[in-house]
């Protein structure tokens, strides 16, 4: 009877343990979307200041997280990749400033 009782302790503390580890991943995950978010509003930003272009902060946004998309899988075209935090900044900038150019090439006209 002990040993199951000693089971039964064990098992709800692994099933509790599982479950802040559940946990943090989850507050890891929405951390990394909220920062992932705030750096691509940061790149479109530069780049809208860069390519001489006044938007909304939610207009950045956009416009930077997709220039980071845009701008890695055209560097990657090329055959260049980031290696580093400054690298993929500088990429995500490039692909934002790409964005911006189609953006007024389409919706300004």
């Amino acid at each position: 009877m002990i040993t199951l009782s000693i089971l039964i302790v064990i098992a709800l503390i692994c099933a509790f343990v599982g479950c802040l580890m559940g946990l943090f991943s989850l507050v890891g995950l929405l951390v990394s979307l909220v920062i992932g978010v705030l750096v691509g509003a940061l790149a479109g930003y530069i780049a809208g200041r860069f390519m001489g272009t006044e938007t909304s902060f939610a207009r950045n946004a956009v416009l930077g997280v997709l220039g980071s998309f845009v701008g890695e899988f055209l560097f990657g075209m090329v055959g260049i990749h980031a290696t580093g935090s400054f690298s993929s900044f500088v990429i995500s900038i490039l692909g934002a400033c790409v964005c911006i150019w189609v953006d007024n090439k389409l919706f300004k006209g």
